[in-house]
């Protein structure tokens, strides 16, 4: 499964959205996630990937695509892909 599709599923769980429904370059708050809900889920985003995003990152993520671009090059940077 690719990084997004693995995210997607992941938020769809998270937040009780349909995953189809889920427009990855959509805004996080125009699909209801907020500020502390989504440093929540972060926090399994980088256990499921086995990565850190750094909090200068995590500032700059505003869709699921961001999100997907920040995890593809720490999962790069470590060697994981």
């Amino acid at each position: 499964m690719d990084t997004l599709a693995r995210i997607r599923e992941l938020a769809a769980k998270e937040f009780s959205i349909n995953p189809e429904g889920l427009d990855p370059k959509a805004p996080l708050d125009a699909l209801g996630i907020d500020s502390l809900s989504f440093i929540e889920f972060m926090f399994k985003v980088e256990e499921e990937f086995g990565v850190a995003v750094s909090d200068e990152d995590l500032k700059a993520i505003k869709t699921l695509s961001d999100l997907e671009r920040h995890v593809a090059a720490a999962l790069t940077a470590a060697g994981k892909v």
